[in-house]
């Protein structure tokens, strides 16, 4: 019989004291589902969809949520700087637990990625630039509907210490919720990678121009979150070859093995990087072994990987030893027992696109359990 697979073996996350323990190495990604309507508040049914999910020493980081209302850019998604808010994560975290499960939240600032109806007093949203392209197909749901993107206010100096602030009190108010550690959102175009990428950020001040600089906000951030939090209870997620609306860094692989080799002195529970292909496009610049491969040789803490894997790929990217844990997104909103399937090698439910972001319950806690399938099958094939 051959040996069970190394992705459903135990793990150690990192951290200088009290790491965590997880059960197996496939975790859930962190799935914007905009259900949280203008308030930014999670439903009731969000405990449900989540506990759905959680599995006996599972890792599931829960969706983007932002830290302040700046940091707002999409209508729907939910916050983590009031009461109201901590109060409806923690029936979420209790769901997670009761299954024995972990949760880390994602902490996100959106930067220019969004608009001034989302912003307080209508403001300009804000990143390390006003240097933006202009291009009325990218757009953002608002409560008046989808609203092109506009050119950001570039943030003062003194501004970026106070949204450093920011982060350590959501990171604070994520534990007050029962979450067991957060993971700073620095990919995916948001405001971390707006000042990491040279194609954006062209400021003069301390934050800009050279590698040390532009990487210097992200640093701070994670300095001040570890004020409050321990090294075991934070991660970083980064997206070294994405784009943003059109933009990207000139040379990634400078960029970010500087930020990988600065992270090693950190010992997080783990970083957490995105391969390009979660982007839908090809950015030449990706080394041909691949983003995970690349930076498995600089990183060596706990790497996490995620974009477009299945459950072979999984597999061969963990026993190559080229990423510890394997983050699945959109399977695991079709398959709320994607783990066990995985495990078993059964069919999986495919996902529906148009209900990722619909307001309701549709798409959301709906979708089948493996049990649920194969009773149906029994009772047609038993039918007349």
């Amino acid at each position: 019989m051959a040996p069970e697979p190394k992705l459903f073996s135990p793990v150690t996350l990192g951290g200088k004291t009290k790491p965590i323990q997880l059960k197996h190495r496939v975790s859930m990604a962190p799935l914007t589902r905009l259900r949280a309507g203008d308030p930014g508040v999670q439903p009731d049914f969000a405990a449900v969809y989540y506990g759905q999910r959680a599995t006996d020493g599972g890792l599931i980081i829960a969706e983007a949520t932002n830290i302040t209302p700046q940091g707002r850019g999409y209508y729907g998604s939910p916050g983590i700087f009031n009461e109201d808010q901590i109060a409806a994560w923690k029936p979420i975290t209790d769901a997670v637990h009761a299954k024995g499960g972990v949760i880390f939240l994602q902490l996100w600032h959106t930067g220019r990625i969004g608009h001034p109806l989302l912003q307080p007093n209508g403001e300009l949203p804000v990143s390390s630039s006003t240097n933006m392209p202009v291009d009325e197909k990218r757009a953002v749901p608002t409560k008046d509907g989808r609203s092109p993107l506009v050119p950001p206010r570039a943030l003062e100096t003194h501004e970026i210490a106070l949204v450093c602030q920011d982060y350590r009190r959501a990171a604070e108010n994520a534990i007050a919720a029962g979450f067991d550690g957060v993971e700073v959102h620095a990919a995916n175009g948001y405001l971390l990678e707006q000042f990491l990428h040279d194609g954006i950020n062209d400021r003069s001040d301390r934050f800009g121009g050279s590698v040390e600089n532009r990487a210097r906000f992200l640093f701070e951030v994670l300095d001040e979150i570890l004020k409050s939090l321990e090294s075991s209870q934070v991660g970083v997620r980064l997206s070294p070859f994405g784009m943003s609306c059109g933009q990207r860094d000139s040379d990634p692989t400078t960029t970010y093995s500087y930020v990988f080799e600065r992270l090693n002195a950190y010992d997080l529970a783990y970083a957490h990087l995105i391969e390009p292909r979660a982007f839908h496009y090809e950015n030449e610049l990706t080394p041909a072994e691949g983003a995970t491969a690349f930076f498995r040789r600089v990183y060596k803490g706990v790497l996490m990987t995620a974009s477009g894997y299945e459950r072979e790929s999984s597999i061969d990217v963990v026993e190559r030893g080229d990423a510890d844990l394997v983050a699945i997104g959109r399977y695991f909103i079709s398959n709320p027992d994607l783990v066990k399937r995985f495990r078993l090698n059964a069919k999986l439910t495919p996902y529906d696109r148009t209900s990722f972001y619909l307001p309701g319950e549709e798409g959301y806690t709906d979708y089948p359990f493996l049990e649920d399938e194969t009773s149906a099958e029994e009772e047609a094939n038993q039918s007349p």
